[in-house]
């Protein structure tokens, strides 16, 4: 956490930060600095360590060093704990409660949530993002399809009334038209306050919903910087180790330069382009 007294307080921030299954550390010393209402991407191949650096910070495996919700230091604090903080996640494999109807499932991620917002207009403004969402209240969520399931998953957690919602690999096996949806229903619930730190693979997911990156491989960060410094072929040879550029000095992600920022990437890069890290 920062000693500066005159800094505002980060919506997450992991300090000395190491991830373990079992023995093995799968995330080692990260320190990274989400500011409030930033959208902020993490990248790597498989194995990199993101994953296992998201469900750290959210609580449910065993880490040392720090992490902070809010100004508040949160490492010892359980994952329901931290829920109630504001930390919200979305893991990989899409969770829902499939037996339980799309209304049910976003009831029950609001009873266990904060509950900061009445539940009546929580679901509105999670339907104004999904309105797909709206036409399937009443269906098992084992009826929807991959990218709805997809949609509900991220609307779970936006119902929990989060600040900071971690997302794993969301666009993972979504068609072009789909990721397209995802990247617009990301940036409009980053656009309303949500803090977003995304895990991915796909460049240009990040390049179209974050103004900051970091680079994971072999659990470590091996670059940081805004997302507009660094290119495809780039972050290719960061996988492969041909190649390390020096980090720029460190910037704290501005919210009031994002707009810009995805300008810019709406504008050099198209719709469903491809993967990295797929070895």
């Amino acid at each position: 956490m920062s000693d500066d007294p005159t800094r505002q307080p980060a919506a997450l921030e992991l300090t000395g930060f190491s991830a373990y299954h079992g023995a093995v550390a799968a995330a080692k010393d990260v320190s990274l600095r989400v500011e409030r209402g930033s959208a902020v991407g993490v990248l790597g191949p498989n194995g990199a360590g993101k994953s296992t650096l998201l469900l750290a910070a959210a609580g449910f495996v065993r880490t040392t060093g720090e992490v902070s919700i809010g100004g508040q230091v949160a490492s010892r604090l359980s994952p329901a704990r931290r829920r109630r903080l504001g930390l919200a996640m979305v893991p990989q494999e899409r969770a829902a409660v499939l037996e339980l109807s799309v209304a049910e499932n976003l009831r029950l991620s609001w009873l266990t949530g904060r509950r900061a917002t009445p539940y009546d207009q929580a679901r509105e403004s999670v339907l104004e993002i999904f309105p797909v969402l709206a036409d399937r209240l009443g269906d098992p969520a084992g009826n929807l399809s991959g990218g709805q399931r997809q949609m509900l998953a991220v609307s779970r957690g936006l119902m929990a009334t989060c600040d900071v919602l971690l997302l794993d690999e969301p666009t993972a096996g979504l068609s072009p038209k789909l990721i397209s949806e995802l990247v617009a229903a990301i940036r409009t619930l980053n656009e309303r306050g949500i803090t977003v730190l995304l895990v991915e693979q796909n460049f240009s997911v990040v390049e179209r919903t974050c103004s900051y990156l970091h680079v994971l491989n072999g659990g470590r960060i091996v670059w940081h910087g805004p997302t507009s410094a660094i290119d495809r072929d780039s972050i290719g040879d960061l996988y492969s180790g041909a190649r390390r550029p020096q980090p720029p000095v460190p910037w704290a992600a501005d919210p009031a330069r994002e707009p810009r920022v995805r300008a810019e990437a709406d504008r050099a890069v198209p719709a469903g382009s491809g993967e990295l890290g797929e070895s």
